[in-house]
């Protein structure tokens, strides 16, 4: 996904440091974003039916990171989707790409 097209990447994670610490990294590459406090509050929104991806975080409270991948799978949505935690183990991440996730990486992120 260039830079400049009308894509939207969705931040949803409970931390807001790490939501506005993605979003400002983000910015500076020239991408659109968007974040949410909880998977709840993503599925509020119609950013669902915009064209990008979503940047999830595992470990939420309410619905977790995976259980929102497995709702958006049953409801035939094809965001590509890049999990973050800092409480992940081979299992999760082996789950998480199984059911069609594009990344699995460890907080804290590098910005590379």
């Amino acid at each position: 996904m260039p830079a400049n097209s009308l894509s939207l990447i969705r931040i949803v994670d409970d931390d807001a440091e790490m939501r506005e610490s993605l979003e400002f990294l983000l910015s500076t590459e020239g991408w659109k974003s968007r974040s949410y406090a909880s998977a709840e509050a993503f599925l509020e929104t119609d950013d669902v039916m915009v064209p990008g991806c979503l940047i999830l975080d595992i470990r939420m409270p309410g619905l977790s990171g995976l259980q929102l991948q497995e709702l958006l799978k049953k409801k035939d949505y094809s965001l590509p989707i890049l999990f973050i935690t800092a409480h992940g183990d081979i299992t999760m991440a082996v789950e998480a790409v199984k059911n069609g996730a594009f990344d699995f990486l460890p907080k804290p992120l590098d910005g590379q």
